[in-house]
């Protein structure tokens, strides 16, 4: 038979997508408003309204039309890329800025920085590490650029599998001589886990002991703004990357879609940084490379309003108040599920704080099927659980849902 596809894009289908499964739970909750709508990460404010800070609002309108209209260019703007680096690190950034050379440029969302990461870093047929649960796209994003992807569990308890991750780690070296690995922190997603200063600084002190393996760590950090430990806190625990030898480089990941609640306009980037200064170039010239020959350039009026908010300390600190709101309600609703979830015995995977909560289960899809059909509720899986979405239900929804959670497993079990 004649085949015009790709061997490597052949058979390729997106299934069960997220925004999928989310348009079918929007369309069944405007005939009945009972409906529970767990599916995608967007946060909802507790009236069932989604609006995003008035911040970005505010400065949104204030840009003139070259400023959102016109193309951007592929390494961002000199301010994108300054602010972005203090924005993330902030009073770590003096120490790292000693110890490493470090770069950002912007990608279109989180994912294309998880994109570009991977790919700068691997060779077709090489494997890629993601831990489970983990998002589901990680596979994708891997086995799209035709690389293997390996998978540890994330838990030893209720802590860090560092010994599962190592021993990962060193099948890899044995076949490929060099790690790419992925890690989702802080407020993963999908369980809400956030590693300790101590765990990340192990995940460190390994890669240090191998120095004669190239490592790649990627630091998926989308949700570290959703973090109940606050900025300082999280930016903090980040000096253990000081700690990196030159073998070493760090893609750290970050999503404004997430932090401005802009998700739909895409806007991220990929923070590169080493104590091996060529490493760090020679990325920061393949992700410029990669940007221009593939999405061409960001959003211009994202990039130009991220920067506006970034360099300002009077809309930093409107914007900071605006934050910790969506902070503490999450923390309400995450305290609520738990609390009721213990009551019942409904277990869950370690969750601190972020958007989703996940629970391990057997028969997911069919967990998935019966609690539309007989709860109402929507819920998407994840390897080996159903994570709750936590970010777009109200106080309201969480009540009595890991009941109703529950019922179903418990039939399926």
């Amino acid at each position: 038979m004649l085949q015009n596809i790709a061997n490597h894009a052949a058979g390729k289908v997106l299934k069960s997508d997220g925004f999928q499964i989310s348009t079918e739970a929007k369309q069944h909750k405007k005939v009945d408003p009972s409906v529970i709508d767990g599916t995608l990460g967007t946060f909802y404010y507790d009236d069932g309204s989604f609006h995003t800070h008035n911040v970005v609002k505010k400065v949104m309108n204030s840009l003139v039309d070259e400023d959102i209209y016109l193309y951007s260019t592929s390494d961002g703007t000199k301010e994108f890329r300054e602010s972005v680096i203090k924005y993330i690190f902030q009073d770590t950034l003096e120490l790292l800025e000693k110890e490493m050379t470090i770069r950002a440029i912007p990608t279109p969302g989180g994912t294309g920085a998880l994109t570009v990461s991977s790919y700068n870093s691997l060779d077709h047929g090489q494997t890629l590490l993601i831990p489970t649960p983990c998002w589901g796209p990680y596979v994708g994003i891997g086995k799209g650029h035709g690389f293997e992807v390996e998978k540890f569990f994330m838990f030893d308890g209720d802590a860090f599998n560092l010994k599962g991750f190592i021993e990962k780690c060193e099948q890899i070296i044995a076949k490929q001589g060099k790690v790419v690995a992925l890690i989702n922190d802080p407020c993963n997603n999908p369980t809400g886990y956030t590693m300790t200063r101590e765990e990340l600084a192990a995940v460190i002190e390994y890669m240090n002991s191998r120095k004669e393996v190239p490592f790649v760590l990627i630091y998926d950090c989308a949700y570290m703004d959703m973090a109940v430990e606050g900025m300082k806190e999280t930016r903090k625990k980040l000096e253990v990357f000081a700690n990196a030898n030159e073998n070493i480089v760090i893609n750290v990941a970050f999503s404004a879609s997430k932090t401005f609640f802009i998700y739909g306009q895409r806007l991220g980037a990929q923070i590169i940084l080493s104590k091996n200064e060529k490493a760090v170039i020679d990325y920061f010239n393949a992700g410029n490379y990669y940007a221009r020959n593939t999405w061409s350039n960001c959003n211009k009026g994202m990039v130009s309003l991220v920067s506006k908010v970034l360099s300002s300390e009077e809309l930093m600190k409107d914007f900071k108040v605006e934050l910790q709101v969506v902070i503490d309600e999450l923390d309400k609703r995450a305290k609520l599920f738990l609390a009721e979830a213990k009551e019942i015995g409904l277990y869950t995977y370690p969750y601190m704080s972020g958007f989703f909560i996940t629970i391990p289960c057997n028969n997911i899809e069919k967990v998935i099927e019966e609690l539309k059909k007989d709860e109402k509720v929507y819920l998407l899986s994840v390897d080996g659980g159903v994570r709750v979405a936590i970010c777009s239900l109200s106080m309201e929804d969480v009540k009595g849902l890991a009941a109703k959670i529950q019922r179903v497993i418990s039939k399926n079990s």
